[in-house]
């Protein structure tokens, strides 16, 4: 299982995938704020969505496990 991390502090802004979507690596899986700036989190990977721990307007630390692929 593959763990997408939060990169830095920051709030969510939207939450792109669900569970059970079928992601490609560099896909756009969740879009953060941070400082006036937003940040887009990628799949590291191929894979199968099986976790969505955030939901948009979620404020998230720095390694918070936001999505996870199996």
């Amino acid at each position: 299982m593959v763990q997408i991390n939060a990169p830095m502090v920051g709030k969510v802004v939207s939450v792109d995938v669900k569970a059970g979507d079928q992601v490609k690596k560099n896909d756009v899986v969740v879009t953060l704020e941070a400082m006036k700036m937003q940040i887009k989190v990628y799949a590291p990977s191929d894979g199968e969505v099986v976790e969505v721990n955030i939901s948009a307007g979620d404020v998230v630390n720095t390694d918070t496990v936001l999505v996870a692929l199996k």
